[in-house]
């Protein structure tokens, strides 16, 4: 994780890669429309400061009128095939970070 520094060097370094990384998974033939629209959201809420997001599973389904469950598998998609890492904590809020499988 970079935190911004002065310039914003950091922030506009990930919103770059925030941006080819949902170009990236728009072309995935393997990736369900769930998924993607699951990873969009969640992208989409992630700012150069931290560079992650952490919704809860709960929240995420009701921001998507999805089921919980669906979102889930989602989630379990998105980490499968490389394009998302997910930090789990007991008893608290999921961060969830972009990875290029690329890079």
């Amino acid at each position: 994780m970079n935190l911004k520094n002065d310039d914003g060097e950091a922030a506009a370094a990930f919103y770059d890669k925030r941006r080819k990384w949902l170009d990236f998974i728009c072309t995935m033939d393997a990736l369900s429309d769930r998924a993607f629209r699951v990873g969009y959201w969640l992208a989409k809420r992630m700012n150069g400061h931290d560079q992650c997001c952490w919704y809860g599973m709960k929240e995420i389904a009701k921001r998507l009128s999805m089921s919980e469950d669906k979102v889930l598998r989602a989630v379990a998609e998105l980490e499968g095939e490389g394009v998302l890492i997910v930090v789990r904590e007991h008893r608290k809020s999921n961060s969830y970070f972009i990875r290029l499988p690329f890079e």
